[in-house]
């Protein structure tokens, strides 16, 4: 268990303490033990948490973006014929791929 430090928040505490591992219960305990109230904790607790995820699901809608943006620009040059030849197979096979793979390390990212 983690103690507040110096002047530290409340905030900052749960921040630190979710980054060192901690479960949430353990963190509500300890700062129950700490004199906090319980529905302050909780809130605390839950609000934390949930800017933790949103910086993630941020992160990870950029890369599904990014991924079905060059998808998008394979099929654009796959159906023109902008290409020919090798470059016309690694286009369509290479660049598309490589657009399904970015989408879908932003779906790890979100859920």
């Amino acid at each position: 268990m983690l103690e507040l430090q110096g002047n530290e928040k409340p905030g900052k505490y749960v921040e630190r303490m979710l980054e060192n591992g901690e479960k949430k219960e353990e963190i509500e305990k300890s700062l129950i033990a700490l004199g906090h109230d319980r529905r302050y904790v909780l809130e605390l607790v839950e609000e934390v948490a949930k800017m933790r995820d949103a910086s993630s699901r941020s992160t990870g809608l950029t890369l599904i973006l990014v991924g079905a943006f060059i998808c998008f620009i394979s099929f654009l040059l796959t159906v023109t014929s902008a290409v020919s030849g090798d470059a016309y197979n690694f286009v369509l096979f290479g660049v598309t791929s490589l657009g399904v793979i970015v989408i879908f390390a932003g779906f790890t990212k979100v859920f």
